[in-house]
C-alpha cells in the first residue's frame, strides 16, 4: 500500500511533521506492505490554481501546470491513501496547503465528476498552539470538503502545542487516537 504524506508546515521536523508520523508508523505496524512518500510543500517551488480551466478537458486527469506540485498530484492520484499535515495559520491551514487544495480542483471533472479513483483514504493530521475549542469548524470543513470529492477522511487534531519546542510531547490520548487512525488507514 502506497500512502503520501504531504506536510503543509514550514517546520519539517516539528509538531504537525510528528503528528503525522505517529499515524504512518502505525500504520506501518498494521501492515507490512506499507510504502509511505514524503512531500514537505514548503521545500518546492509552485503556484496556486490560475483558473486557466485547462483542467476541465475530458482527457485531462488532473491540474496542467508543470511545477513541482505536479508530480505531488501524480503521485496523489496513484497512491491508496494520504496523511495531510498542517499546522493552524490564523484560523485556517498553512498557505502552503491551501496552494495544494486549490490545485485540486483539476481532480474534478468537467461535469463536476470526481476523477480520483474510488476507496481513497485520507487524515488530516491538524495541530495548533490554541486550545480544544478553538478552530474546530476547520476540521468540519476539510472533512467535509475531503469527502465532497469521494475520499473518505478522518481528523486528527493536537491543541496546546507549544510553539517551537524542540521535541513535541503528545497527550496519551492524541497518540492513541494516531495509532487508531493509522490502522484505519490501512484496514480494507
Amino acid at each position: 500500500m502506497n500512502i503520501l504524506a504531504i506536510s503543509g508546515s514550514p517546520r519539517p521536523a516539528r509538531n504537525t511533521a510528528s503528528l503525522m508520523k505517529l499515524v504512518i508508523e502505525s500504520a506501518k505496524t498494521h501492515a507490512s506492505d506499507v510504502n509511505a512518500m514524503w512531500c514537505n510543500l514548503n521545500d518546492m517551488s509552485y503556484s496556486g490554481c490560475q483558473s486557466c480551466l485547462a483542467c476541465k478537458e475530458p482527457n485531462v486527469k488532473s491540474c496542467v501546470r508543470k511545477d513541482s506540485l505536479a508530480f505531488v498530484l501524480d503521485v496523489m492520484l496513484a497512491s491508496q491513501a494520504w496523511v495531510i499535515g498542517t499546522p493552524v495559520y490564523m484560523g485556517h491551514v498553512s498557505g502552503q496547503l491551501k496552494l495544494l487544495l486549490d490545485r485540486m480542483y483539476g481532480f474534478t471533472g468537467p461535469d463536476r465528476e470526481n476523477r480520483l479513483p474510488a476507496g481513497k483514504k485520507v487524515v488530516v493530521a491538524i495541530t495548533q498552539g490554541a486550545g480544544e475549542e478553538h478552530h474546530t469548524e476547520l476540521a468540519e470543513q476539510l472533512t467535509a470538503w475531503l469527502n465532497r470529492r469521494g475520499l473518505e477522511a478522518r481528523v486528527i487534531r493536537a491543541c496546546n502545542m507549544p510553539v517551537g519546542a524542540p521535541v513535541p510531547e503528545f497527550s496519551q490520548p492524541v497518540k492513541d487516537e494516531a495509532s487508531a487512525l493509522g490502522k484505519w488507514l490501512v484496514t480494507p
